[in-house]
């Protein structure tokens, strides 16, 4: 099945809110002849007027078509997700503005660009010199390759600074070279092998969301993907080996771990009186090792935002989308309907979509989805194509006239 989108019209509009936006909606789809009865899915971006649940455009045609479906950019939900992660975190932070600034400090001037080739050059003669990228502002999900270009070439960097430090008569530029490298210390290694191996699997899951051919149902399937790569991350043993690596590099360079846990040693001791008081403040934990600390506080912090963002993004609110892409996705599965017992998992996709259709024929769609699943156009159905509805006759059923996808971009 090909998927054809037909673009209406670009409209200009006085106010971006989402009732005058749904107003120009309805004027549009009028004009052009269109009834919004016959609408099964709604895109667009994560502004607050487009996809506000309340008072964004998508709630409000859903509450005059329940089955137009809103669905957000899938690929823009996980960079969504990244954002929130990393920002919540002030370790983080710290972080991805120092690697910004590293890149602006060598890329900004041909002298220290060429000095700095000239540099890995020197350290790494066999291995080709690698540009330091820079961090997008807007995609996160591609931060991978920045991260891990500059977590091979960290010692370099660390080395063209210092010596930009030494030069005498001193480089105009030298301060901020002083500044940048004492910033750059274990806690910034740890950082490093944190995000890479994690927004190795997020640029994955990105460039599979963007492809041409990907349906939603398959999207949530890679979404899952990550939420268990996430789950299997979430343990001792394997922060223990980012934390073992990233001691051994940072020694390399001349960089020990903190000698203490950070905010520990600065605590006040609460007299004894009110040790026990009803009143007294909760007291923070006290981790016993640094390692424990960072495992606690930034690592788990990091991956645990980050898996209830994405429960939160991809399949929060009411769920009601994600079930019914679901349900359609387990017709188009053969194995499901070649046994002479139906799986209750597909049988109660039936139930669902009948019931969200209003389609009656039940046993008879059950029945025609039987010697379909022995053939290839079971296997052609896309779950995106919900508006077309030709799985059968009995979801034929729900719409008479030929339908026009309602293209997002005509409201804006």
């Amino acid at each position: 099945m090909e998927i054809k989108e037909c673009f209406i019209q670009v409209c200009n509009v006085q106010s971006t809110s989402g009732d005058a936006l749904e107003k120009l909606v309805m004027a549009l789809l009028e004009e052009n002849d269109l009834k919004i009865d016959n609408i099964r899915g709604q895109g667009y971006d994560g502004a607050a007027n487009m996809s506000g649940r309340f008072k964004g455009l998508q709630s409000r045609i859903l509450k005059r078509n329940p089955k137009a479906l809103y669905v957000h950019c899938q690929a823009h939900c996980l960079n969504l997700v990244l954002v929130e992660s990393a920002k919540l975190n002030m370790c983080f932070v710290s972080f991805f503005n120092l690697v910004e600034k590293l890149y602006a400090f060598v890329a900004n001037s041909s002298k220290r660009h060429s000095a700095f080739i000239e540099m890995q050059k020197r350290l790494y003669p066999d291995q080709r010199p690698l540009e330091l990228k820079k961090l997008s502002d807007t995609r996160w999900a591609c931060r991978e390759t920045a991260l891990k270009t500059l977590r091979k070439v960290l010692p370099a960097v660390m080395q063209f600074l210092e010596e930009m430090t030494l030069q005498d008569p001193p480089d105009s530029s030298a301060g901020d070279a002083m500044i940048l490298l004492k910033n750059i210390n274990f806690e910034f290694f740890l950082c490093l092998e944190i995000t890479c191996p994690i927004f190795q699997v997020t640029a994955t899951a990105s460039d599979a969301l963007q492809q041409k051919d990907m349906d939603l149902a398959a999207a949530y399937k890679i979404v899952d993907g990550v939420l268990q790569r996430l789950a299997h991350s979430r343990t001792e043993d394997e922060f223990e080996k980012m934390y073992e690596q990233a001691t051994e590099k940072a020694a390399s360079v001349g960089l020990d771990p903190p000698s203490e846990v950070p905010g520990q040693a600065r605590r006040r001791k609460v007299p004894e009186k009110f040790k026990f008081a009803a009143t007294t403040a909760t007291v923070d934990h006290a981790f016993a090792t640094l390692q424990e600390y960072y495992r606690v506080k930034v690592y788990y912090v990091f991956v645990d935002t980050m898996t209830q963002e994405l429960q939160r993004r991809f399949k929060g609110g009411d769920n009601s989308t994600w079930e019914i892409l679901n349900a359609f996705h387990c017709l188009t599965v053969p194995e499901k309907w070649k046994t002479a017992t139906v799986s209750t998992e597909a049988l109660q996709a039936v139930k669902k979509l009948c019931t969200f259709y209003n389609i009656e024929e039940e046993d008879k769609l059950q029945t025609e989805l039987k010697p379909l699943s022995a053939t290839s156009l079971l296997q052609t159905i896309s779950t995106t194509a919900v508006s077309d509805q030709h799985s059968s006759p009995a979801l034929q059923q729900q719409q008479q006239q030929p339908q026009q996808p309602l293209n997002s971009k005509s409201t804006m």
